[in-house]
């Protein structure tokens, strides 16, 4: 199908991140299409575009991996749970790490606006068919939530891929330099140096609405607890009533409301610090020190366990002057699948995240291409 930007991102996503795993039964079925398609979802994206196309929606980077590890828990009740890592200087390291972080981030000012704006670039990196080097698979997310209304205004863009590091642009230039890259031999599977740009807009009353993208809807964040034991019984309950799984799974979907909390939606600077140290109580976290983000800014992270020997680590990054985070990786805890063990295999770096008065720029949906016709596939 003619720009299904969704499709080729998924392709172009590492198989470590696929979640077309099989389901062993019925049960597994419904419990994995109540996690994955109810009202709220259970992952790391705030907003969807739901694309007039594709009736489906566009998640960010850390959606996507956070997707495949609640997949992995929801369908995978016979596979071997990863063992607990043992109590050590770099778990505590972890927790300060985000201690600290939460410290600096409820000194924030509260801030006030009409508007919540975030905007997020995406990538995942793919290695070229028959090649030696790796591209890295850029796209952009945009999205503004109106504090009168609770609406919510959306866009996409293609960003573009790039050579992911200098050894890889000198591959790439020895191979000729190509400005696009057929990843897969599936149709439309290809990307490109310069990026289509603008793949959609979404605003509120048109034919393809966006809505909240997350398991807390956006009126709850004010009733929250700022109480780090308290918002995590607060997130429990609220998980539990809307779905049925076993606790560990929902105590994963917890995790993920927090780490949301934490690097996404209009969260006070309390109830951010309060989510901070919610998963500075996980088991395993631990420091990775002082770190850069892939624009190059310098922070402080620490990686949260994944909870599967074949789910990818998540890491989070923070400013260390404001706490505020600066964005997400995840990481291989494998080889195979055409990624190494501590591989980098996706990111979403946070570009901006503030109140502001100043209004989206469209006010309608991006035109509709019509109906598709068989050229389109």
């Amino acid at each position: 199908m003619k720009n299904d930007v969704l499709h080729r991102l998924t392709t172009a996503r590492p198989a470590h991140l696929d979640p077309g795993l099989p389901t062993p039964s019925s049960v597994r079925d419904e419990e994995l299409a109540t996690v994955m398609s109810g009202p709220r979802a259970p992952l790391g994206a705030r907003v969807t575009v739901r694309s007039r196309r594709w009736g489906r929606p566009l998640l960010s980077g850390l959606a996507l991996a956070t997707a495949a590890a609640v997949v992995a828990l929801v369908v995978t009740d016979t596979a071997p749970e990863k063992p607990a890592p043992p109590s050590s200087v770099a778990s505590e390291s972890g927790a300060r790490i985000l201690l600290a972080a939460a410290s600096h981030v409820e000194r924030q000012p509260v801030g006030s606006g009409r508007y919540w704006y975030v905007e997020q670039h995406m990538g995942f990196f793919r290695k070229v068919p028959g090649e030696v080097y790796t591209i890295d698979v850029r796209s952009e997310q945009r999205y503004w939530t109106s504090t009168d209304k609770n609406t919510y205004w959306s866009q996409y863009l293609d960003s573009g891929a790039r050579p992911a590091t200098k050894a890889d642009e000198a591959a790439w230039r020895a191979d000729g330099s190509p400005t696009s890259w057929k990843l897969s031999d599936a149709p439309d599977e290809t990307v490109t140096y310069a990026g289509k740009g603008e793949i959609e807009h979404d605003a509120p009353g048109g034919k393809a609405d966006s809505g909240p993208y997350g398991e807390v809807p956006l009126r709850l964040l004010p009733t929250l607890p700022t109480d780090a034991k308290a918002l995590r019984e607060r997130l429990l309950a609220l998980v539990d009533k809307d779905h049925n799984g076993p606790k560990r799974v929902l105590d994963r979907i917890v995790v993920n409301c927090a780490i949301e909390l934490a690097t996404s939606l209009p969260s006070s600077p309390a109830l951010r610090a309060a989510a901070y140290r919610l998963l500075a109580a996980e088991p395993g976290v631990r420091s990775l020190g002082d770190i850069r983000d892939h624009t190059g800014r310098a922070g402080y992270a620490v990686a949260l366990p994944s909870p599967y020997a074949s789910a990818p680590e998540l890491r989070l990054i923070f400013d260390k002057s404001t706490g505020m985070p600066l964005g997400t990786e995840t990481v291989a805890t494998r080889s195979g699948d055409g990624a190494r063990e501590g591989e980098t295999l996706s990111y979403t770096t946070i570009t901006s995240m503030k109140w502001t008065d100043e209004a989206p720029p469209f006010d309608t949906d991006t035109p509709d291409p019509g109906p598709e016709t068989p050229s389109d596939r």
